[in-house]
């Protein structure tokens, strides 16, 4: 499921994101001045979130075969990496778009929502992080 998640996702990169521009600008021609700035945040955005499911692969397959070792705390560091990544991208699109005047509901709403989940899970992340130390044995193997 998440491999193919990340394929849809890569093709949404290069394929649909910069399309789906064109054709807003082609609707709306005021807002090409962010047709650039757009794609380059969206495949940034969406670059966030496939490192991050990467990573989570990996640590699911270790889990699996049961290696989580000291290496695991660098793997969802820069999980966490990511996601705050994320969040500043977030932010710096609500600056950029409440600047500019292209506020619309729907854009706002969809930045907010998707930046708050991010919060989520790099809160969570990090709150596992600090509570919860790397055990070397487990207790049902």
């Amino acid at each position: 499921m998440f491999l193919g998640l990340l394929v849809f996702s890569v093709v949404v990169q290069v394929w649909f994101l910069p399309s789906e521009v064109r054709t807003v600008v082609a609707v709306f021609p005021e807002v090409q001045p962010l047709a650039v700035p757009s794609v380059v945040w969206g495949v940034l955005a969406i670059a966030c979130w496939q490192i991050a499911g990467i990573i989570a692969l990996d640590l699911m397959w270790h889990a699996d075969r049961h290696h989580f070792d000291a290496s695991t705390h660098g793997r969802l560091r820069t999980m966490i990496g990511c996601l705050f990544l994320f969040i500043a991208l977030v932010v710096a699109a609500l600056i950029a778009l409440n600047i500019r005047g292209y506020s619309t509901p729907g854009v706002m709403f969809g930045l907010i929502g998707t930046g708050l989940l991010a919060v989520i899970g790099a809160t969570s992340l990090a709150i596992f992080l600090g509570s919860r130390p790397l055990a070397g044995r487990y207790s049902h193997v």
